[in-house]
């Protein structure tokens, strides 16, 4: 007896504690090369969410009605939707982007207590973020990406991945969830895909009655959590299907950040730089870190969000970092 459970011991272990069973995560580019290409593929993305969408959280794309030269990308955070970039559409918009922000799988239900996010892997949220990109590519000459929290990780492997990116900007990357060691990770987003599906609340007293932002999810899933983990852990590990370099990356991170950990984002910066343009001018890598007397919270840029009060300094702070000079005038 005592044999069998050491060997399942052993291949618990194995299981949660050695890559070897990590799953590769492929991007599968195919981007739009004109502006029609990209405005039917924009339409397909309207057109495949139903009714179970918020409407407030339903994928955007905002175009000029041609091609121009850059296009962004937006990725919202972990348990968020695209309502949470409405002010920075805006500022894109006005400097001339054409934009795409789409709502990642498993977010912006209408029912915020929705099981949705149980049912999403780690190649769903590439295959997603792939899809913006395939729409950006054909709106700009030049895409950016930009993402918070879940959404930095998918902007890091974005970055990595596709030639289409020339700039990145993580705010606040998910890698590893501030409550847990980074060490832990790896196994939490190897063990999540055996386990059955757990919620936290984000507020243990508040529970459900969480209304900030009001069309965000007051919990999480521990599986999909897993999700973005692995992707964040592939960006770290696995091979670049680059063929060209990235041209600027900027990285943004909080001291007083209560959800992500700033340490594993060390290890993004890392791997990012073996496709950065290193010189090739004095701004194609910056690094902006908000300090812990500023008592700001993870989101920094929910209009509607925790940091909605002081929304106007972080903007200004974080807008010249974007080329957008005028971003606090957008705060609601």
């Amino acid at each position: 007896m005592l044999g069998v459970v050491l060997v399942l011991l052993l291949a618990f272990l194995t299981v949660v504690f050695t890559p070897l069973f990590d799953r590769t995560i492929t991007s599968t580019p195919d981007p739009a090369t004109t502006y029609a290409e990209a405005s039917t593929a924009a339409a397909e993305l309207a057109a495949g969410e139903g009714d179970e969408i918020n409407d407030l959280c339903r994928s955007v794309v905002i175009d000029s009605g041609e091609r121009v030269e850059r296009s962004v990308v937006l990725l919202h955070g972990f348990t968020n939707c695209p309502q949470q970039y409405s002010a920075f559409a805006k500022a894109y918009a006005d400097a001339g982007y054409n934009v795409v922000i789409p709502r990642l799988p498993g977010h912006g239900e209408a029912d915020r207590l929705t099981k949705a996010p149980s049912d999403v892997g780690p190649d769903d949220l590439v295959a997603a973020a792939d899809e913006a990109v395939d729409i950006a590519a054909g709106l700009g000459r030049d895409v950016t990406v930009v993402g918070l929290s879940g959404g930095g990780t998918l902007a890091s492997w974005l970055a990595y991945q596709r030639d289409e990116v020339t700039e990145a900007v993580l705010l606040a990357p998910l890698v590893a969830p501030k409550a847990v060691p980074d060490a832990l990770a790896a196994p939490i987003a190897r063990l999540s895909r055996f386990i059955p599906d757990e919620y936290i609340w984000w507020d243990g007293e508040q529970k459900e009655e969480l209304a900030s932002p009001p069309y965000a999810y007051p919990r999480f899933s521990v599986r999909s959590l897993g999700a973005f983990l692995a992707v964040g852990r592939a960006a770290e590990v696995q091979d670049s299907q680059r063929t060209t370099q990235l041209q600027r990356l900027v990285v943004v991170t909080n001291e007083n950040d209560l959800a992500v950990s700033n340490r594993g984002v060390s290890d993004i910066e890392r791997q990012l730089e073996h496709v950065l343009a290193v010189g090739h001018n004095a701004n194609s890598e910056v690094n902006y870190v908000f300090l812990a007397e500023d008592e700001y919270r993870h989101d920094l840029i929910d209009p509607e969000g925790e940091n909605a009060d002081v929304l106007t300094e972080i903007y200004a702070e974080i807008g010249p970092l974007m080329g957008l000079d005028a971003l606090e005038s957008y705060v609601p």
